[in-house]
């Protein structure tokens, strides 16, 4: 059985749902059935040719219901990939992530959204510091190692090349870039909270082009 994450489009395999999305970090309630969507999809294709001469004078007349509509649109926000990393009394955990956006330019600060199951936003939550590492288009296996299990469980670092920056967080080294942020805002969104963090370093690693969610969907 296959699930989808209906926010970035991800597959879990699977009698049911996972708690959260790996990539995104949105709960099981986004995750619809492979076999129902198609099937959904079916029925709307069915009844835009029945519509068709509706469809040609209305184009709003799209055979989807206002929710549909909704998660379709955010499906068209364009989305990177980067890994999340924080240190807090002694343990070290990263995940992966597509909410990261730069706010302001000065100071430079940077939002980040983790979902408050995560162990990452433990970490950020004691310790008020996070990290980022900007993929590249090489960075395939970075993210299922930091996607796809909690850092409760495994040491997701274990044979990783990677560095602990001036803030005692650790950054992967074959990467674009990295930040280190120090947290300066949050606000609560629910199933996730969204970090403001005031970049206090950053190092330029290689060149290249960055990962995009749609870039990973394409080529896994």
């Amino acid at each position: 059985m296959k699930w989808r994450c209906v926010v970035c489009g991800y597959i879990h395999e699977g009698d049911n749902p996972p708690e959260t999305c790996p990539v995104c970090g949105v709960d099981s309630s986004n995750f619809v059935r492979v076999e129902e969507e198609t099937r959904q999809n079916e029925n709307n294709k069915n009844d835009s040719v029945k519509n068709a001469e509706a469809a040609l004078t209305s184009p709003a007349q799209t055979g989807l219901s206002p929710e549909e509509k909704i998660v379709k649109a955010v499906q068209s926000i364009s989305y990177g990939l980067f890994i999340i990393t924080a240190a807090a009394n002694g343990k070290d955990n990263g995940q992966a992530a597509n909410t990261c956006f730069q706010i302001t330019s000065d100071p430079v600060q940077i939002a980040i959204g983790i979902n408050k199951k995560n162990y990452t936003h433990e970490l950020i939550v004691q310790s008020g510091k996070f990290g980022i590492s900007v993929l590249d288009q090489n960075g395939h296996d970075l993210v299922r190692r930091f996607g796809y299990r909690s850092g409760r469980d495994a040491d997701k670092f274990e044979g990783i090349k990677a560095h602990r920056g001036p803030s005692g967080v650790m950054l992967l080294d074959e990467v674009l870039t990295t930040m280190e942020a120090e947290v300066v805002k949050q606000m609560d969104t629910g199933t996730h909270t969204l970090f403001l963090g005031k970049v206090t370093a950053a190092e330029v690693r290689s060149a290249g082009e960055p990962m995009t969610y749609a870039y990973f969907r394409k080529t896994k």
